[in-house]
């Protein structure tokens, strides 16, 4: 016969488990990096140019870009309408701004896309 006792002492660590599941993001070991993650550019070339180079590519994570003289970090990140809206903490050249943008994959081509201005990347390989 099973006591009360040792009911809660095999399902505690089954609660506790489940439950740091939920908090610490068991799914986000599982989840898929966003397809604009990578090494972007205008050109094929320039994909092989290190930062320091005015023609660098554009590197992407899931929550961080940098590109040159510019690194971003994103404060938010949301799919829509086939795409994701960001907005980030950008630094260049020791200047501090916030910056909105969209970001959009369709193969092997990212459209970045700010208020003035849309870029078609091609993805590095």
């Amino acid at each position: 016969m099973t006591t009360p006792t040792t009911t809660v002492r095999h399902i505690r660590p089954l609660v506790l488990a489940i439950v740091a599941s939920a908090l610490f993001g068991a799914t986000a070991l599982h989840a898929e990096e966003p397809p604009f993650v990578g090494t972007w550019s205008l050109d094929p070339a320039q994909c092989s140019v290190g930062q320091a180079s005015e023609d660098a590519p554009y590197v992407f994570t899931a929550s961080t870009y940098e590109r040159f003289e510019r690194r971003c970090t994103f404060t938010s990140l949301s799919q829509h309408e086939g795409g994701w809206k960001v907005s980030a903490q950008c630094s260049a050249e020791g200047t501090q701004f916030d910056y909105n943008f969209t970001l959009t994959v369709s193969g092997d081509t990212l459209t970045f896309r700010d208020s003035s201005f849309t870029d078609d990347l091609l993805r590095c390989k």
